[in-house]
């Protein structure tokens, strides 16, 4: 969910990868679908300079050490990753660019389990939290924006159509959606470069504001939301660094403020392998 993702991409030179017709057509082929395959944006593709996938497109900034990987190591699943850095809603359906196929090409009627977290770009969390918050003096929950909430509420309508194609594409498959983490409490420290303990506070309910938005959709459209809020507690980006789970504008683990770190990703995996172990 940044845009610095985007500056590093197109400096990158990217492989044109093949796509079949039936790609293009948005149509899986009948054996077609890795039993695991994991979509999203850069919550569950990177943690940031760590481990970076090379056999991904770089665009993508994908990790090694990503949850779907972590998640995919512990159940012993075949994965067919697809997470995105930068993904919005739409590029589930399209290409983000060169070498990077639609998302949802990775279905079919051999998937079994798909995890899904998307939704945080498009609802314009990024340009909320650093030019509204971080960036405006005086901070942002005494000068609350009420477009963020319409930006992050007006996501639902594309967020139920993709869960209904990825249904139809992948008939048999369990869909596990899982939401934001705790990000900050109602505390600051140095690592926030002055944001306002008030300001972290609004900060974090407007990820939960959007967890709520994505909870109601999954439950309406027959997939399982995961809440990561409760297991990530004490991990927010005023913990300890070896221990946090996002980075904070200092982002000395990562090098992406507002990303996961190694301790998040393996957090969220945690709490994501054991809501796929329950429904077995």
């Amino acid at each position: 969910m940044n845009n610095w993702l985007r500056a590093i991409a197109t400096t990158s030179m990217i492989a044109t990868a093949a796509i079949t017709p039936a790609a293009v057509h948005g149509q899986p082929t009948p054996e077609a679908g890795a039993r695991y395959v994991a979509l999203g944006d850069s919550g569950a593709a990177t943690t940031g300079a760590i481990n970076l996938d090379l056999t991904a497109p770089l665009r993508c900034v994908r990790s090694t050490t990503n949850a779907p990987k972590l998640v995919a190591q512990r159940l012993g699943l075949s994965l067919d990753d697809r997470t995105c850095s930068a993904a919005k809603i739409p590029d589930l359906y399209r290409s983000q660019g060169a070498g990077v196929a639609p998302q949802l090409d990775a279905l079919g009627p051999a998937t079994e389990i798909v995890t899904l977290h998307i939704g945080a770009n498009d609802a314009d969390m990024t340009e909320y939290i650093l030019g509204h918050c971080h960036a405006k003096p005086g901070g942002c929950a005494t000068v609350a924006d009420p477009r963020w909430d319409s930006d992050i509420d007006a996501i639902a309508p594309a967020y139920a159509a993709a869960l209904d194609e990825i249904a139809r594409r992948a008939p048999k498959a369990t869909v596990f959606v899982d939401g934001w983490p705790t990000y900050l409490t109602d505390a600051s420290c140095p690592a926030m470069l002055g944001l306002l303990p008030a300001d972290a506070a609004y900060i974090q309910s407007k990820f939960e504001r959007l967890n709520s938005v994505v909870a109601r959709e999954a439950e309406n459209h027959g997939a399982v939301y995961i809440d990561t809020v409760a297991a990530s507690k004490e991990f927010g980006m005023c913990a300890d660094p070896s221990t946090r789970w996002f980075d904070p504008l200092v982002a000395d683990r990562t090098l992406l403020p507002y990303h996961p770190t190694l301790a998040g990703q393996r957090g969220v995996a945690d709490v994501i392998a054991s809501a796929i172990e329950a429904t077995r």
